[in-house]
């Protein structure tokens, strides 16, 4: 009775030890940007230095696509 016993649960605990799955997952990696960012103009309030902060801005959105990797369009 003790062998009957003994093949059962060996029969059972192999039946749930071969059921392996693998999962491949990609996992991402952090790099640091070695990108330096502009100086920012001064506000004086007239149409050049608006046209300087926009230049700015632009520049700076350049930057962080570098960095990203985005291809311009």
């Amino acid at each position: 009775m003790k062998v009957y016993l003994i093949l059962v649960i060996s029969f059972i605990l192999t039946g749930c030890a071969s059921k392996e799955k693998v999962i491949y997952k990609d996992i991402l990696i952090p790099t640091k940007c070695d990108a330096k960012m502009p100086l920012k103009p001064a506000n004086n309030g007239d149409f050049e230095s608006h046209k300087a902060k926009m230049i700015y801005y632009m520049e700076c959105e350049n930057t962080l696509k570098f960095c990203l990797g985005i291809k311009d369009d």
